[in-house]
């Protein structure tokens, strides 16, 4: 279990430096309210993203955003409409994203 926690760990830290890299400003990583979590909250060009990060070792499960169903996608909208609700502003440009990351190695390191 501790393997596919570093696993996932991995993948969301290597998700934040690329969406920073890539002119993403991450406002909020892992926000979990009641009924739902985000992996990353994200801000570009006036668009909040919602984004999803999964990770996985080797396609014998499938593509990662498999793993994204539909009860997980109502957990995120759940979180993003409580997230958007407590924030100023006037949020119409939302985007929902899942960050793939496929890797067939990660040492246990973390």
């Amino acid at each position: 279990m501790r393997y596919r926690k570093n696993v996932g760990d991995f993948g969301e830290q290597f998700a934040t430096q690329m969406l920073t890299l890539s002119g993403y400003r991450v406002i909020a990583k892992n926000y979990v309210v009641k009924g739902g979590e985000i992996d990353i909250i994200a801000i570009k060009d006036g668009v909040m993203h919602f984004i999803e990060v999964k990770t996985r070792t080797g396609d014998e499960y499938g593509y990662p955003a498999d793993a994204v169903t539909e009860t997980k996608q109502k957990r995120i909208r759940n979180a993003a409409r409580q997230y958007l609700s407590s924030r100023r502003g006037n949020w119409e440009d939302v985007s929902f994203d899942v960050f793939e990351v496929m890797t067939n190695h990660i040492e246990d390191c973390m």
